[in-house]
């Protein structure tokens, strides 16, 4: 089991080996249809540890504990799904098999919602270099590409299990083929040519800030120095609609520290250019200090609109889910305790409140919706985002912290399942990298590498019409999460009346 969980892991890497998660969950499920109750739950939770632990260990370069929590909580997902799996497949047979790709997408689905939310590990993010292959997510989504792995997994498991007939193993075998062909099929004829130049004029500054030096007095002016150096080299030759900066690039409050907010001003007055400057706010509401991380665009006549506030928080690390009723797991209420929480300055807690909704801005006759560091890896919200009218996204991050590990790789190619979605442009600002214009078709422009300086600039142009998963949404996902509770609530209802039974007869 660890050897198959270190191959599905394998699939995630920037090494373009994803297509290693089509066959990487067949003997798993093979393993554990095999297994019943408890056996099957710990061996489906053993996969999914090791699974999660392979895939997601460089969190732990940003939050130790989020890490743990993050693979605790995450693999009880998987672990459950399968076991669900098992007691239906022990029952019948082609049943299990049948609805083993609804459970496994609703779990997905279920994993994207409330405050705990973190799909990052959804299958379909494997296949994410292979752009002639991931365009039938337009019409199906990334829930609906996950599907499609799953099916292949069961395939697999079919071809190679000797106690199926040949006649079963080779029609799994033309399955596979017919499927594969299917969807190249589709990529290869909606695949347009490389895009004109749009009419939007877009800039973005990758600064490559270190982290050490962000907030520290002694340094915090010079990177306002250094973005507004790089802003006006940005825009010396060129009539510039939109210049991003990242993530927190700007370490301030702008509506309440009047120094900061000046020098954010008059960069954009210099330049004549709406800016888009990541950076935090704080609001108050009975008493209350609440601090958010933010964006505002400052436009060029120099004035500043309200902030958008990041909705979908990393739980765990940006904050502690539900943080109002679980006040005792807050950072201001544990560093009582824990004192080397403030003795070493944790950087990688912080006690964010999550904004209320999508927020769209103007530049000039368009308008866009910033999206906020993970916030790409919600598909729902990103479509709600086009739908409310952004004729483009642009992703401001700081993917610093992560290092040189596979996680700056891994959140690019989830703004590339964004961009083809919904046949959109998105403009990815990273703080130290991967920065990339990414056309509706998942194509990268102007890229910025990890640990550079450097100034992005593209022109593209506006939505041009909703694709179908734009228009209809994730509608395999949701189907299959609708599936996958009505069969959780039948497995419990068996499970208690085999108990009331056993009760009564003893």
């Amino acid at each position: 089991m660890i050897f198959w969980a270190f191959v599905l892991a394998l699939g995630y890497l920037p090494i373009h080996i994803g297509f290693v998660t089509c066959f990487a969950l067949a003997r798993p499920l093979k393993i554990v249809s095999e297994l019943s109750g408890k056996k099957a739950f710990g061996a489906a939770y053993f996969f999914s540890f090791f699974a999660n632990l392979f895939h997601l260990y460089w969190v732990a370069v940003v939050t130790p504990p989020g890490m743990v929590a993050a693979i605790f909580i995450l693999s009880l997902y998987p672990a459950a799904v399968m076991l669900a799996f098992s007691k239906v497949y022990r029952w019948k047979k082609l049943a299990g098999l049948i609805l083993l790709p609804f459970l496994w997408v609703g779990m997905e689905y279920a994993r994207s919602l409330s405050q705990l939310a973190f799909p990052w590990t959804d299958l379909s993010y494997s296949l994410g270099y292979y752009l002639t292959f991931i365009q039938i997510v337009s019409v199906i989504g990334c829930y609906g590409l996950s599907f499609v792995i799953v099916i292949y997994n069961i395939l697999v498991w079919q071809v190679f299990d000797s106690r199926n007939r040949l006649e079963r193993r080779v029609s799994s075998v033309v399955a596979m083929v017919g499927i594969t062909l299917a969807i190249y099929m589709y990529g290869y004829v909606v695949f347009e040519p490389y895009p004109e130049e749009g009419d939007i004029r877009v800039a973005m500054i990758q600064g490559n800030v270190p982290l050490d030096i962000k907030w520290s007095p002694e340094t915090r002016m010079w990177n306002f120095d250094l973005y507004d150096s790089m802003a006006v080299a940005a825009a010396a030759d060129d009539s510039l609609d939109l210049t991003v900066w990242p993530e927190t690039a700007a370490p301030t409050y702008p509506h309440h520290e009047r120094q900061y907010r000046k020098r954010l001003l008059e960069t954009a007055m210099k330049t004549g250019t709406a800016q888009l400057v990541g950076a935090l706010d704080v609001h108050y509401d009975k008493g209350k200090e609440k601090t958010f991380n933010a964006a505002f665009q400052i436009n060029g006549d120099g004035t500043l609109g309200q902030g958008y506030h990041k909705v979908k928080l990393v739980p765990f690390s940006e904050h502690v889910p539900y943080q109002d009723r679980l006040k005792f797991l807050s950072r201001d209420f544990l560093s009582q305790y824990l004192t080397f929480i403030e003795t070493y300055d944790v950087q990688w807690w912080s006690d964010f409140y999550p904004g209320d909704s999508v927020m769209l801005f103007k530049c000039d006759d368009y308008w866009y919706a910033p999206l906020i560091c993970f916030e790409a890896a919600f598909p729902d919200y990103c479509r709600e985002a086009t739908l409310k009218g952004a004729e483009f996204l642009v992703n401001i991050t700081n993917d610093t912290w992560f290092g040189r590990s596979p996680g700056p790789y891994q959140h690019m190619r989830i703004s590339v399942f964004r961009a083809i979605e919904n046949r959109i442009w998105v403009a990815r600002c990273a703080n130290s990298g991967i920065s990339a214009f990414i056309d509706p078709f998942g194509r990268e422009f102007g890229r910025g590498e990890l640990y550079v300086r450097k100034i992005l600039k593209h022109s593209i142009y506006p939505q041009q019409e909703y694709s179908v998963f734009t228009m209809e949404g994730p509608v395999i996902g949701k189907i299959s999460a609708l599936i996958m509770a009505a069969i959780f609530i039948i497995l419990v209802a068996v499970w208690l009346i085999e108990k009331i039974l056993r009760k009564s007869i003893s």
